[in-house]
């Protein structure tokens, strides 16, 4: 490859790279970690934002589900193209459990993780919403 093919290379690899990370900025538009105003009376729209923890019973072998749903009082948070959950992470005494990534439309802000909680404190849950930041709920056990 001669000199003059390489620069061009470069310069079009450059452009695809700024182009890719400009479209990822549009569809995640807020990274930041969001608070309710008042976690005691959340309003609608931080209902919808904030993650739901669900114990089930411990198996035999000693892990317990544990479900996060986005979404309270009924309010479901939404899944289509332009507004959807992209992740959700569990944490278990501030130990990550897990992170599952979600895709727009074809899945919801639900997941389910098999958990040993023997001597576990204290879980809590993130979520990541495409337009409205990082939401997060700490259950005690």
């Amino acid at each position: 490859m001669n000199r003059r093919d390489a620069i061009k290379l470069t310069a079009a690899a450059a452009l695809l790279t700024a182009l890719s990370a400009t479209a990822e900025e549009e569809v995640f538009k807020n990274r930041e970690e969001m608070k309710p105003e008042n976690p005691a009376k959340l309003q609608e729209s931080e209902l919808k934002h904030t993650p739901q923890i669900t114990i089930g019973k411990k198996d035999a072998k000693g892990y317990t589900p544990v479900s996060i749903t986005v979404g309270q009082g009924g309010i479901i948070h939404p899944s289509t193209p332009e507004h959807w959950i992209d992740f959700v992470e569990l944490y278990a005494d501030k130990k990550r459990v897990g992170k599952s990534e979600l895709e727009a439309e074809i899945s919801r802000g639900a997941v389910t993780f098999a958990v040993k909680l023997d001597q576990v404190k204290t879980l809590t849950a993130k979520a990541g919403c495409n337009l409205h930041g990082i939401w997060t709920s700490t259950l005690a056990l």
